[in-house]
């Protein structure tokens, strides 16, 4: 399988009050095509940084991050971001129309299909068939995430890159969209870098698991269990023990400059 990511020694450094505030420092990895990587880590170390370098939201003050060999230099519709937030489509349009409003944007309309029927593939797909004519007021939070999910999906993205997407929902609701997603990946190949700061939804989903302590990679993890994942079975427990144990100790200071996230950005279509 072919690398679709590399990201190479990129240092984030914001300015703060007179002050410099690291975003990250001296990042390097790389990701496989249609593989499912989480960067996992508390507050505050940097997960977000790296999604918005990689978006092509932030300018980098040192390294690169490429793209299937070509530099990114600005956000693009082959990396498709996902906030946390539950309120990103636009309110006064429906579901569907927001999901073609997106794919017209970026010209990514298939051809003998029209837009509407296209739209409703998408929404098959997160499990929303018939909700194209809802607006987003009329929707729950877990309805709003899977039809932003199938909006990003619409422009046929490389990555989906999804910055603790799940993260204002309740465990019942998150441990249906866990499924979702995955089957969403299996689905469509699409390669998807995910952030949380909870250990289990990154077992849980992931292939490889990027440790982060402040503003750095602490460790690069390949997950050995195999899919469906069984919280109950040993392997797991141990597996997670493997992880919280990296993650110990992740805010003891190891520069002389103070590590923060960036804020949030807004997408726009």
């Amino acid at each position: 399988m072919s690398t679709i990511l590399n990201v190479s020694g990129i240092t984030k450094i914001y300015e703060s009050g007179g002050k410099k505030v690291i975003g990250v420092e001296k990042v390097s990895f790389s990701v496989e095509e249609g593989k499912f990587v989480s960067i996992i880590g508390p507050s505050g170390c940097g997960k977000s940084t790296i999604l918005r370098c990689i978006a092509g939201f932030e300018k980098m003050n040192c390294g690169q991050v490429m793209l299937e060999g070509e530099k990114v230099t600005k956000p693009g519709p082959d990396r498709f971001m996902i906030f946390q937030g539950l309120d990103q489509l636009f309110p006064w349009l429906t579901v569907e129309e927001n999901i073609v409003f997106a794919m017209k944007s970026v010209g990514k309309v298939t051809k003998g299909m029209s837009p509407a029927e296209e739209a409703e593939h998408y929404l098959d797909l997160v499990g929303l068939s018939g909700y194209g004519g809802y607006y987003p007021y009329q929707l729950s939070g877990g309805m709003k995430q899977r039809a932003s999910i199938a909006r990003a999906l619409s422009v046929k993205p490389k990555i989906l890159l999804m910055d603790e997407p799940f993260g204002s929902l309740d465990a019942f609701s998150r441990r249906a969209m866990h499924h979702m997603v995955l089957k969403v990946w299996e689905k469509t190949g699409v390669t998807v870098i995910f952030v949380t700061h909870d250990i289990e939804e990154a077992i849980d989903l992931s292939d490889r698991i990027l440790a982060f302590s402040p503003a750095r990679l602490k460790a690069d993890v390949t997950n050995p269990l195999p899919r469906p994942r069984e919280r109950s079975h040993p392997s797991y427990r141990s597996f997670f023990l493997k992880i919280s144990g990296l993650l110990e100790g992740a805010f003891k200071p190891d520069s002389d400059l103070k590590s923060a996230s960036a804020p949030e950005a807004t997408l726009a279509f």
